[in-house]
């Protein structure tokens, strides 16, 4: 008689509703935090939050579900849960601002078949994209996002009255006390420390009557998010060829995060699952494109649940998955996320973000930066990136399509980074 491998193992409903919905509340501060830098950089209204939240959770469920369970080849068949690559935002941003929203989307749609026909090829070539050029693109992606973060606490016009109010930044740092205070007081409740801070804000908020909750009880009950929201996509070369870096950027971060989950569960990770996981990323930003959401990517801070619980059960994650889609068909959750103050999410998203590019430190910090071929990668990758973040009115001179390109700092800095890689020799054969 064949063992099942506790990755396989059926638990009883009521183990199976408890920890799947401890998932899902380690996924909702991330999928909250996504659409609201979205809404906040483009200016957005309450009604497309609303939008942006339900079709987040029901492309999470429906992404969570297909790498859980899987579908032929399509979907790795471990205990992994889906949501919005944060990754991906501010390339969006970029992209939605040089031209519209509709060749954002249209830029998805082809990220999204990009990385399900590239994903077997892909599994193999993963040599190409090692810790020195990686750890430089996300640590990009961290700090191209801090100033919507900044913008969300501050406002985002020096001449407008109320800018830089000290009242909301004292609300904003209130969120990042309690974030920090989770963190160093209350370890068992760390993997909750963004909800828990965004709740703490908006409670305060609310005593001092800033928030309106009459709103959350406005509008349908139920509702399904409809296709194509912002209108039909259109095409641009330039757009999509900067959110196809993206997307490499994170098929890396997707082929790590299977290695990692493998890890963790004990379960041997080969191309084949790689690719597999790919597929269903792909798939799901294919969707996006429709439903109008974001990239996908597998979450760590899930991977951390499940290293933490020692449940490896991937039918836990299935249940988070189908509790996430249901939530999705109650805009009400939506419009939660609407009623909370710009600064009390400013806060929050200001360590997200900054929490993405401490990611990348972390992984420049396994790179030997005494060799000097790595600093001259990290150093001229960087600096160039970071030139459109600290001056935007750097590129104005350049061509339209040009500067949708050179405006994204991770766009940028990951194709510098990744050409240094292949072009400069490593020390012991440059010395040969």
């Amino acid at each position: 008689m064949t063992n099942t491998h506790p990755v396989d193992e059926r638990l009883g409903a009521g183990r199976l509703a408890v920890l799947g919905l401890q998932h899902v509340l380690v996924l909702y501060a991330g999928a909250v935090a996504a659409p609201v830098v979205l809404a906040a950089g483009l200016g957005l209204s309450t009604a497309d939050l609303v939008y942006l939240v339900a079709t987040d959770l029901l492309l999470c469920g429906l992404g969570t579900l297909l790498q859980s369970l899987g579908v032929w080849r399509v979907g790795v068949r471990m205990p992994m849960v889906l949501g919005a690559a944060f990754t991906s935002v501010a390339p969006m941003l970029v992209i939605a601002q040089g031209h519209d929203i509709r060749t954002m989307y249209g830029s998805l749609l082809v990220s999204g078949v990009f990385m399900v026909l590239a994903a077997p090829l892909f599994a193999r070539l993963l040599r190409f994209f090692p810790p020195v050029v990686m750890g430089t693109a996300i640590t990009l992606i961290g700090i191209q996002l801090v100033p919507v973060a900044a913008g969300m606490v501050a406002g985002h016009s020096p001449a407008a009255p109320g800018f830089g109010s000290p009242g909301a930044i004292g609300l904003a740092l209130l969120v990042v006390l309690v974030i920090v205070a989770v963190h160093r007081f209350l370890p068992r409740l760390r993997q909750l420390a963004f909800l828990v801070g965004l709740l703490a804000g908006t409670a305060v908020a609310i005593a001092l009557g800033q928030v309106n909750l009459g709103a959350v009880v406005q509008g349908p009950v139920l509702g399904f998010p409809e296709p194509f929201h912002f209108g039909l996509p259109s095409f641009d070369l330039a757009a999509t060829l900067s959110l196809i870096i993206i997307q490499i950027v994170i098929m890396v971060e997707c082929a790590g995060q299977v290695q990692a989950i493998g890890t963790a569960v004990d379960k041997p990770v080969g191309p084949s699952d790689v690719a597999a996981s790919l597929r269903a990323d792909g798939l799901i930003t294919m969707l996006a494109s429709v439903f109008q959401s974001f990239m996908y990517v597998t979450y760590a801070q899930n991977i951390g649940m499940v290293s933490v619980t020692k449940v490896r059960s991937r039918y836990v994650t299935a249940v988070a998955g189908a509790i996430a889609l249901v939530l999705s068909f109650f805009p009400f959750m939506g419009r939660i996320v609407a009623v909370v103050p710009q600064p009390v999410l400013g806060g929050a998203a200001l360590v997200m973000v900054a929490t993405v590019a401490m990611v990348g430190i972390r992984i420049l910090s396994t790179v030997d930066l005494q060799d000097n071929r790595n600093l001259v990668i990290v150093a001229v990758s960087l600096g160039i990136g970071l030139l459109p973040t600290v001056q935007p009115a750097f590129y104005t001179q350049f061509p339209p399509s040009a500067q949708l390109f050179l405006t994204s700092s991770v766009a940028t800095g990951t194709v510098v980074a990744f050409l240094l890689n292949l072009l400069l020799r490593p020390t012991s054969q440059a010395n040969d």
